[in-house]
């Protein structure tokens, strides 16, 4: 058995190299080695417990948007949570449910290729909760896709690659210099988005409570919306201040920057 299963993750990892790393039968693992990055699934996880322990995932119906090789899809439905993991990438879904059908036994969860503009996606019903985890720094226009999301859930979860230098603090989006991934499309990176910024976007259709888990050290940010009051809200934000001198130093990089590229340009015109 081992041996098929390290075949098959083979593969599978030939067509597209794994993005998740899960722990299979026999041992075998889909991407070994010790994961640091903070948009790793195994990393990710631990900051996301305690606020899948606050929402109370059991019993849940719970859409995962972008839901990658299906990790988290997993991880919720251990919980007792009904899970519809959807995913543009058709490559990220066969993995997933590959995975499934050696982990997900007796686990309520499914995965489909839908694309959140389609008429599939509309017809869906709604969810008690929608995750919504590095996505919304990989879509072209993420008011679209936000607004899309708030049809089918009143509250979601985001975690996404965050504008962590100059004015965060305030309603700034920023376009990634980043050009196309032509090994990943669906992993190209183009919107990285300030709190305020996402914040106000979900203001405009119809959110209203919101708890924020903020540490500048860490790349990813996460923000808790929600259209309706729930115990989460009551909590303080977990937010981890950069303080003066590190912000004035952040703002101060950015004015100097822009300012020798316009610099710069006028002494090339």
């Amino acid at each position: 058995m081992k041996h098929n299963i390290q075949k098959r993750v083979a593969e599978l990892g030939v067509i597209q190299p794994w993005n998740h790393n899960y722990t299979l039968p026999e041992g075998v693992q889909t991407r070994p080695g010790t994961q640091v990055s903070h948009g790793k699934n195994l990393v990710k996880l631990e900051r996301l417990k305690p606020i899948f322990d606050a929402i109370g995932l059991h019993g849940k119906s719970i859409l995962d948007v972008g839901c990658n090789e299906g990790f988290f899809s997993l991880q919720m439905a251990d919980q007792g949570a009904r899970v519809l993991g959807i995913d543009i990438d058709t490559h990220r879904i066969e993995k997933a449910r590959y995975v499934q059908s050696l982990l997900g036994e007796g686990k309520d969860m499914q995965f489909e290729s839908i694309d959140i503009y389609s008429p599939e996606f509309k017809a869906l019903d709604r969810f008690d909760l929608c995750l919504c985890l590095g996505f919304i720094h990989r879509v072209p226009d993420p008011f679209s896709a936000i607004a899309a999301l708030g049809d089918r859930s009143d509250m979601i979860l985001f975690e996404w690659k965050a504008l962590k230098f100059g004015p965060h603090d305030e309603a700034f989006a920023y376009f990634s210099p980043k050009p196309i991934d032509q090994s990943d499309y669906y992993g190209t990176e183009y919107w990285l988005l300030s709190y305020a910024a996402l914040e106000r976007v979900l203001e405009r259709v119809g959110f209203s409570h919101f708890h924020r888990i903020d540490d500048p050290r860490q790349k990813r940010a996460i923000l808790v919306a929600s259209k309706n009051p729930h115990p989460l809200f009551e909590q303080a934000n977990q937010v981890i201040h950069r303080g003066r001198v590190p912000t004035l130093l952040s703002h101060g990089k950015r004015f100097l920057k822009t300012f020798a590229s316009i610099l710069n340009g006028r002494l090339n015109a």
